[in-house]
């Protein structure tokens, strides 16, 4: 590994002054500015925390892990992971291809599945059950 150079440790100091969730922020700010895979959702390959942590050095482990797990979880992400094919690294290079096994657990996903429901079936389930009742419109007045 590389020598941490003095304008390197005085950024890492002045981003772990930040509080949790404003580092969060701006590693994934980093991340989808930075890197065309993670931008466009493509299925990551196995191993990509470990370059992201090298590629960061002044962010915590620790959130950096945060940020790619979030994004794992995001519906965009869980569909590209369904439909298979390769993996890409920071670079968007091929590295890889998704497993039939991943695949299928990435389609019993929940939110792969719920984007698979019609579109009346889906708008059914969320349109409130209540009758809307105009203002000045009650029972007691006669």
């Amino acid at each position: 590994m590389s020598q941490e150079t003095a304008l390197g440790a005085a950024l890492k100091s002045a981003v772990q002054t930040m509080s949790k969730k404003k580092q969060t922020d701006m590693i994934a700010d980093h991340v989808y500015n930075k890197y065309d895979v993670f931008k466009r959702f493509k299925p990551l390959a196995l191993g990509i925390d470990q370059d992201l942590i090298a590629a960061m050095p002044q962010f915590d482990p620790a959130l950096i892990a945060r940020v790619l797990a979030n994004h794992c979880r995001r519906p965009r992400y869980l569909k590209a992971l369904a439909r298979g094919g390769k993996r890409f690294d920071l670079n968007n290079r091929f590295k890889g291809e998704v497993t039939p096994d991943e695949q299928a657990v990435a389609q019993q996903h929940p939110l792969v599945q719920s984007a698979h429901k019609p579109a009346e079936e889906t708008a059914a389930t969320e349109a409130p059950d209540t009758a809307a009742v105009p203002p000045g419109d009650t029972a007691t007045e006669a």
